[in-house]
């Protein structure tokens, strides 16, 4: 059978030429950044390569899709979208982990030893120690324990940190010294120096860390958002930082991006604003997924990192 793979995405032309010779004579290929450029082969495309926000609008119009291939972790923006039963959407896992970690660890060191001041002041020439705090010996809580959770929880260890988790059911997981079920956030979040939200977005979890969470949280805790932007309501977390209920928060995400520069958070003290940069993929990585899963469908395999739309992850 013949297929048609629709590649919908701002980096299109870097995914097609990561899949260039890797695919069989009976594909083609659909290459677009926008999805008024396919109208005329809407009825032919059976797979598709895309950003879930990009194709949603299109996707009423593909009756013959038969997989769907997100180029992103979230897929949130394919909640409630007019999918065929038998189309299957899987989703990008096991890459975000490593970058995810960097950024945590690496906002998390910069200020627990003030490397920022000690850079003002070699600009001024001062020659000026100060205390510090090791991360050794912290308690440190990620949300959401799924891969990406899991690696910052094993970078977690290797720098001496305790390391809870909290998932759906409190599965527990290697790594973790105790996992929370989400019904006991509170609990956890009692007992943390830093929290780590990797959770994606979902009925459960929008606006999940508002203020009763921010208040249960020691008033001298860090808070890193690396999960989705919605997941936290911005004005309590606004008011949290202000009135020192928690010493400092890292965002990179937000309920809407870019960040309108209106936004009293971008004068919010005690507040590190990054623009979604903490685990960007390359298009490379993204193909090497979507190409593994293409040979395991040719093979009648299960396959990887599907998506469930009642779990919403």
């Amino acid at each position: 059978m013949r297929h048609t793979l629709l590649i919908l995405s701002q980096d299109a032309l870097q995914y097609q030429q990561a899949l260039a010779d890797k695919l069989p004579a009976d594909v083609s290929m659909l290459v677009s950044d926008n999805i008024d450029s396919v109208a005329s082969m809407q009825q032919q495309i059976t797979l598709a390569l895309a950003e879930p926000a990009l194709i949603r609008p299109l996707l009423p119009k593909l009756p013959n899709l038969q997989w769907l291939q997100s180029t992103f972790a979230g897929v949130d923006a394919l909640a409630g979208a007019s999918l065929a039963d038998s189309c299957q959407v899987t989703g990008v896992k096991g890459i975000f982990g490593p970058l995810i970690s960097e950024y945590v660890f690496g906002h998390l060191l910069d200020y627990q030893r003030q490397f920022g001041l000690y850079r003002q002041q070699q600009g001024q020439q001062r020659w000026l120690s100060h205390g510090y705090h090791s991360i050794q010996g912290m308690t440190i809580l990620i949300v959401g324990t799924g891969s990406i959770g899991q690696h910052v929880a094993q970078t977690a260890r290797h720098f001496g940190l305790t390391t809870l988790g909290v998932n759906r059911s409190g599965q527990q997981r290697e790594d973790f010294l105790q996992c929370y079920p989400l019904s006991q956030l509170h609990t956890a979040l009692s007992q943390a120096d830093i929290v780590v939200n990797s959770l994606p977005l979902t009925k459960e979890t929008q606006g999940l860390f508002n203020a009763s969470c921010f208040k249960q949280m020691p008033h001298y805790s860090l808070f890193f958002n690396v999960g989705r932007g919605a997941s936290v309501n911005e004005k309590d977390l606004y008011d949290a930082l202000t009135q020192r209920q928690i010493a400092h928060a890292f965002c990179d995400v937000f309920s809407v991006e870019p960040l309108a520069s209106d936004s009293p958070l971008w004068r919010c003290p005690h507040l590190t604003i990054t623009p979604h940069i903490a685990a960007i993929s390359s298009p490379q990585q993204v193909a090497h997924i979507f190409l593994d899963n293409f040979l395991r469908r040719q093979q009648r395999q299960p396959l990887l990192h599907q998506i469930d739309f009642t779990l919403g992850y």
